[in-house]
């Protein structure tokens, strides 16, 4: 015996559960009654029990027959819902995820060029950073900050390694050292990270109280209260070289490397897909190009 029944008898089966009736289910089948009472018999003896009493030409679900149908609407209306993505993706089209402070700080100023030069393909943005989006396919890719690639049915490339480091508006500086008493100073927190300064004190070395401050939601958020004078802010080099060069931030005590690297993280199966690989070579090369 086989681990499944026949998928006609449990399609078959789903169609006349659904409608009471062997006769209303031919008729939505398409098929004779006679097909629908052949197919829901070889499935009871199958299964070795009864789903439908029969009385007085009526036809009522056993207990076994509801656990059946309930399983059977989940299942095929699972199913239906997984086609239906199928069919109404667009093969010119890319689902890229990753965290609000990337796609604001590095992302967005630098897609052009890879509209520019890939045109046909139509990209769309998610501040989501659940990996089981990329496994169900609501997200094409995903791009993160990991300490390690995740299990084997997700293909993850290395971006960069991280570095982190505080950094402010210039009047903030003065007199920042690894030695300052961090305490005596307006730290700024993004609470989708709210570890970071803890991460930068354990690999410096640096004192202080690294919980206290000002918090925000997001890191971009904390990004423009440090360059507005409020605070320090923990972040990663990767998402403030523009304003490090353009002389609104800085960073005093430079950047430390941390156990994480940013990712960029696919369904393992679909890796060899063209926009995939066309976006994973494109971003490899905007990052090495950044430094």
């Amino acid at each position: 015996m086989t681990g499944l029944p026949s998928l006609r008898a449990l399609r078959y089966f789903h169609s006349a559960a659904l409608h009471q009736s062997f006769s209303q289910a031919a008729q939505s089948l398409n098929v004779t009654h006679s097909a629908v009472s052949h197919q829901i018999k070889l499935l009871e003896e199958w299964l070795g029990k009864p789903l439908f009493n029969r009385a007085n030409g009526r036809v009522h679900l056993t207990s076994d027959g509801e656990r059946l149908k309930v399983c059977c609407m989940q299942t095929f209306r699972e199913i239906e819902t997984t086609c239906e993505k199928i069919r109404a993706r667009n093969i010119n089209s890319l689902t890229v995820s990753c965290a609000p402070s990337f796609l604001a700080q590095w992302l967005i100023p630098r897609i052009s060029r890879f509209s520019a030069i890939h045109s046909d393909i139509a990209l769309t943005f998610q501040t989501h950073v659940d990996i089981e989006r990329v496994r169900n396919e609501q997200s094409d890719v995903l791009i993160l900050s990991h300490e390690q690639p995740v299990q084997d049915d997700i293909a993850a490339t290395l971006i960069t390694v991280d570095y982190i480091g505080p950094v402010c508006a210039p009047e903030v500086a003065r007199h920042l050292t690894y030695e300052t008493d961090f305490s005596s100073l307006t730290l700024l927190h993004a609470d989708t990270k709210l570890h970071a300064w803890a991460e930068w004190a354990k690999k410096t070395g640096a004192k202080g109280d690294f919980w206290a401050g000002r918090h925000f939601d997001n890191l971009t958020l904390a990004i423009q209260a440090a360059r507005n004078g409020l605070g320090i802010i923990m972040t990663p080099q990767i998402l403030v070289r523009k304003e490090i060069r353009e002389g609104t931030l800085i960073a005093p005590l430079g950047f430390a490397e941390v156990d994480r690297a940013t990712w960029m993280m696919v369904k393992a199966s679909r890796i060899e897909e063209r926009e995939i690989k066309l976006f994973r070579s494109w971003l490899l090369e905007e990052a090495a190009s950044a430094g």
